[in-house]
């Protein structure tokens, strides 16, 4: 009798970001992010050092945010602070996102 072969279900190349800490860099701003699989990663963003925080941490959050909605179906917000005149901190919460009812659908009725 054959055995089917057994598939290994892919895991993703990183857990859901908790945590994101940007420094100031000359012509890259240099992240790094914390899982919560004790996993994480890093990355820098090729902006000039007189870009406005807000507009690198756009960036970041952006290209996170996309990538955890792809592999773990799951939307993030982040709330940042700072850590020093030249770095900072984003706290990452996940979002509840309502799906709207499908067309046609008829309302509950309480």
């Amino acid at each position: 009798m054959a055995r089917r072969p057994e598939t290994k279900k892919k895991r993703p190349p990183f857990g859901i970001p908790k945590e994101i800490t940007l420094l100031t860099g000359q012509d890259v701003w240099p992240y790094t992010f914390i899982a919560d699989d004790s996993g994480g990663g890093c990355g820098k963003v090729p902006m000039p050092a007189d870009t406005a925080p807000e507009e690198v941490q756009t960036a970041i959050v952006t290209q996170l945010a996309d990538l955890t909605r792809i592999f773990h179906g799951v939307e993030i917000d982040v709330e940042w602070s700072s850590l020093t005149p030249d770095s900072w901190v984003g706290h990452i919460r996940r979002v509840t996102v309502e799906k709207p009812a499908p067309l046609g659908a008829v309302p509950e009725v309480g």
